[in-house]
């Protein structure tokens, strides 16, 4: 990762990432900042992914959307950059993956449109605060994401299946994550589903993404909450011509704070 440690202040942090010293995953950096996914496409597909965006508000909390070709966003921080300040991006022709970056300097353009959205990074922090035992994190599980059986809603030219993200937790503890999560649609609000992983189609060890081995203990439970990475299928299915986001745990980690939400 870095020689900055596991949880680097914000100024250190975006410095290692803009100068190529940090390019792991950002769970855990810059506590009390909100970290948020990304989508940049092209200006004439915006407002089509917009507007699934809004048909989808659990899936993609919008919180910023950039103007055309700025790659500010001045909602999230004076300084951030969507170009230089995740870890690492994606890269998307037609709707295939065609290469994973450090930056996007080389292909940003007049005609591109940045949006980021709440992640569940930022959520976990916010079950800390509210007293969410994460006794998986102790296990060295950071949580696994999984293709669900259920659809989005379908808007805009966009549609993909619904990719949850996992937490497993004792049952108080579950409730309380309920509730607290409900509190936070920017961070995509309550879970969708708490329990059997077969009711979301889903088996537990065949995940598409997983910090760590994937573990639920014996009293716990599964918490499924929808994921950031879904609008990467939707970008898959939709094929617009370039599109980048960000990898899989490696967000855009924001001036804007927790407080703030």
């Amino acid at each position: 990762m870095s020689a900055l440690g596991e949880r680097p202040a914000l100024d250190a942090y975006r410095a290692a990432v803009r100068g190529g010293a940090w390019r792991g995953p950002t769970r855990a950096v810059a506590p009390g900042h909100v970290q948020c996914n990304l989508v940049v496409l092209p200006v004439r597909w915006a407002q089509g992914f917009g507007a699934w965006c809004a048909a989808n508000p659990a899936v993609a909390p919008v919180l910023a959307r950039s103007l055309p070709g700025d790659p500010r966003l001045p909602a999230l921080g004076a300084e951030v950059d969507v170009r230089t300040d995740l870890p690492r991006y994606r890269v998307f022709r037609d709707g295939a993956e065609v290469d994973v970056r450090d930056d996007l300097l080389e292909l940003w353009d007049d005609e591109l449109v940045a949006f980021a959205f709440g992640c569940s990074f930022s959520l976990e922090e916010a079950l800390r605060r509210a007293g969410v035992d994460l006794a998986y994190e102790r296990r060295g599980f950071g949580g696994a994401i999984y293709r669900s059986a259920r659809e989005t809603v379908a808007a805009g030219g966009f549609a993909a299946p619904l990719v949850v993200s996992m937490r497993p937790l004792a049952r108080a503890d579950a409730e309380l994550a309920v509730a607290v999560s409900r509190r936070l649609p920017q961070l995509h609000g309550a879970p969708v589903h708490v329990g059997d992983p077969a009711a979301l189609g889903i088996d537990l060890d065949d995940p598409l993404d997983a910090i760590g081995a994937v573990s639920v203990a014996d009293g716990e439970v599964p918490v499924f909450w929808a994921c950031g990475v879904t609008p990467q299928l939707a970008l898959a299915a939709a094929r617009p011509p370039l599109a980048m986001t960000h990898l899989s745990a490696h967000m855009l980690v924001c001036d804007l704070r927790l407080d703030d939400l």
